[in-house]
């Protein structure tokens, strides 16, 4: 009986000399004098390399957005140390921070220039000056840490600003601070179970927006 031809086709078998070996590739940015080295070290164990341009025509030409400077931000609570003891000064403008505090600096070192007698001394302390910061300078006879100044809130709303400021001086301590009163804005004491909470677990952000958002 005859054997009924298949159109099966024979199977080819495969040598694994047959198919292409894979090759590893590392791309490096290209450094006149070391890439080249590199690329003979990697060639020794079978790595083929690419090279891209370390300097290109975009990263010349595209620059990312700018921070920000502190010193540019308005709306804002700020807080000025003293190198000289632990008191700090809380104000709140609406101005640039960098504007508001050259004028600080200003009223600092109109009244630290004046040369006193004893006497005349007495009575310019008995006298204010525009700034509470060149009050403190000049009575104290200590240097402002003008390098540490710092923005410490923010608000776009001018109550608002006055109610943030009330409180970082509430919280800060009449005690601890420059200022001659605790701010533009009559805070009320019964705040201050809330405020004392937040100085004693060192939170300094959260608390000012908490303790205004119920005013």
């Amino acid at each position: 009986m005859e054997k009924k031809p298949t159109n099966k086709k024979p199977t080819k078998k495969h040598n694994n000399t047959d198919t292409p070996k894979k090759r590893n590739l590392a791309v490096i940015p290209y450094v006149q004098g070391l890439s080249e080295r590199i690329q003979r070290i990697y060639k020794k164990y079978d790595i083929t390399t690419a090279m891209k341009p370390h300097t290109t025509l975009r990263r010349l030409l595209v620059h990312p957005k700018d921070k920000r400077e502190v010193v540019d931000t308005a709306n804002c609570v700020y807080e000025i140390p003293c190198s000289g003891c632990k008191s700090t000064y809380i104000g709140e403008t609406g101005r640039q921070f960098g504007i508001r505090l050259s004028e600080h600096k200003k009223d600092v070192d109109r009244a630290c220039s004046r040369k006193y007698t004893r006497s005349e001394r007495k009575v310019s302390e008995s006298e204010q000056n525009k700034s509470a910061v060149a009050d403190h300078a000049a009575r104290s006879n200590h240097l402002i840490n003008w390098e540490e100044s710092r923005v410490i809130d923010k608000a776009e709303v001018r109550i608002k600003r006055w109610i943030k400021e009330s409180i970082w001086i509430r919280r800060r301590g009449m005690s601890n601070t420059m200022n001659r009163d605790e701010g533009t804005y009559n805070l009320s004491n019964l705040y201050n179970p809330l405020l004392q909470s937040d100085s004693r677990t060192g939170n300094t952000r959260s608390y000012s927006s908490r303790a205004s958002s119920q005013l």
